[in-house]
């Protein structure tokens, strides 16, 4: 007769036995044989099976492998993604990811993580969604020999973190990392693609961390949590460039149902990789005009050639220096302003109507998103002022004035009179462009890509966050917070301007980074540096 556990009556070698085959799991245990857990773990004990921890240790810790920066001219390039145990791998995206790899002369990098789905037995999930046990770790063989598990410093201030295992469950992969690789910006493998600007001091470049993205399928416990990471899955990866100064760029690479995968120009659809592709749309991060940075705005031009968007997307299109709320009893501001040359608002509006038109492209559609820069500035500016007081700039006020009143008076409510529009065109704005009104919306991609929202407005009256609108449902792109960063489906421009200002003071997130938008509804951010969008 076989040995029982007398408080159950369950046999020790049933026990042992589920608590060997579920890898030492003795939750997993407990809830499959119907016992508790420290019934488990007395049981297995008295048969010798629990072992104690190999001794360990490491006074160092973790150190960085670094590679070699590549010589000057030329270009090192790495695609990173990421890879699930006991799971294989999407095909199609990852010959898609090899088809990169191969034009681009690209590394691969794979960084694994674990997912233990024995902790759930048959009575943890609905009907028909039992997932079968497995004793051992493994990962699909074609994966083998890219996997890095390992933290590799790619370029100076970059590093891939691939010795990091988070579950591919959190809602927030990157929460809790803003410090762990120190100073360096860092890429984490992870199912989402995620990133966020973590503040530094200024002058120092802003921190970057990203998430990768996977080529392993979609294999989740169908509960909550599984469900909502299998929702956000997605296969991709990062792509990775790196000159011979140690300078990096990095764009995300998102990989569609159609099979569809594209970087930039370069396209893989169905297999075939070409090169000349347009794009759908660029999102600029917001201009400010007569703040400008102008070795972003030079870029950005070369981008908008490169490229060639369907639509362009401008934020805060003006700086408003001159009619500014924020600085109206700060003498030195004044001056300053002054000595800018932007005192007079008639000046700062012809300077920015110059630069609008810089833009302009007669194969690309201008679109100007109602930002808390433009409409809104000009018409407190319109309620508060006293015109009295400033003789430069009362004749252009009274105009303006009287417009917005003729406005009302037809019928319209002051929200929806968009007096950015009416001051760049008394300006002499020559180019084409739509300017949009407060809420109104703009889709794109076959109206998947929400692309009329700047992000100064939250749901419900609150102020504008990332986090607040990302909670739509609605996927799209926005800008406002000068923070670029990925957020579930929303997805956040940097600024064109100067990173320094008189309100930008502490540590800082700031970067210059835009929004690129394919015809599939995918999307990259593309960060500026050193005066390049990319290596080359």
């Amino acid at each position: 007769m076989s040995a029982v556990s007398k408080k159950d009556r369950t046999p020790v070698e049933k026990i042992v036995e589920a608590y060997e085959r579920l890898a030492g799991n003795v939750r997993a245990t407990a809830a499959e044989l119907g016992i508790g857990r420290r019934t488990v773990l007395r049981n297995v004990r008295n048969a010798g099976k629990v072992k104690k921890p190999l001794v360990a240790g490491s006074v160092q810790g973790l150190k960085a492998t670094k590679t070699r920066l590549p010589p000057e001219g030329k270009v090192k390039r790495y695609i990173l993604t990421s890879a699930q145990n006991n799971t294989y791998v999407n095909e199609k995206a990852w010959e898609a990811l090899l088809l990169f790899s191969m034009h681009y002369d690209a590394e691969i990098l794979v960084g694994t993580f674990s997912y233990n789905q024995n902790a759930y037995g048959k009575l943890a999930v609905k009907r028909g969604k039992e997932k079968d046990k497995e004793k051992d770790l493994w990962y699909d063989d074609r994966l083998l020999p890219f996997i890095r598990d390992e933290r590799v410093e790619l370029g100076r201030g970059l590093v891939w973190c691939g010795e990091m295992n988070i579950l591919p469950t959190a809602v927030n992969p990157l929460t809790g990392l803003e410090s762990y690789s120190e100073r360096k910006s860092a890429i984490f493998p992870h199912v989402k693609q995620a990133m966020r600007s973590v503040p530094t001091m200024q002058g120092e470049g802003t921190k970057l961390n990203y998430t990768t993205g996977t080529v392993t399928q979609r294999n989740y416990i169908q509960k909550r949590d599984g469900l909502i990471a299998e929702y956000h899955h997605i296969y991709g990866g990062l792509m990775v460039e790196v000159n011979h100064d140690g300078h990096w760029w990095v764009r995300q690479l998102n990989y569609d149902s159609r099979g569809t995968l594209q970087d930039l120009d370069v396209k893989v659809e169905n297999g075939q990789l070409t090169s000349g592709n347009r794009v759908e749309a660029i999102t600029w991060g917001d201009l400010h005009a007569t703040w400008a940075e102008e070795a972003v705005t030079r870029t950005s031009m070369e981008m908008l050639e490169a490229l060639r968007p369907r639509y362009q997307f401008l934020h805060d299109l003006l700086e408003g220096a001159s009619i500014t709320h924020h600085s109206e009893n700060d003498p030195h501001v004044k001056f300053y302003t002054w000595l800018r040359g932007l005192s007079s608002f008639e000046a700062e509006l012809e300077r920015s109507a110059r630069l609008v038109e810089a833009y302009a492209r007669p194969w690309s559609q201008l679109v100007a998103v109602d930002s808390n820069h433009d409409n809104p500035w000009i018409q407190r500016w319109l309620r508060e002022y006293d015109y009295r007081k400033n003789p430069a700039n009362s004749e252009i006020f009274l105009r303006a004035q009287a417009y917005l009143y003729g406005q009302i008076r037809e019928g319209k409510m002051p929200r929806d009179v968009n007096m950015l529009e009416w001051c760049l065109k008394e300006a002499g704005l020559k180019a084409q462009a739509r300017f949009l009104r407060a809420d109104e919306s703009f889709l794109i991609c076959g109206r998947r890509i929400q692309c009329g929202m700047h992000g100064h407005l939250g749901p419900n009256g609150t102020f504008g966050s990332p986090r607040n609108l990302s909670g739509m449902g609605r996927r799209a792109n926005t800008a406002h917070t000068h923070s670029a960063g990925i957020y579930n489906g929303l997805y956040v421009a940097g600024t064109s301007s100067k990173l320094r200002w008189d309100y930008n003071q502490g540590p800082s997130s700031w970067s210059h980074s835009h929004i690129v938008t394919y015809p599939n509804g995918k999307r990259s951010i593309v960060t500026v540096y050193d005066g390049k969008w990319r290596a080359e």
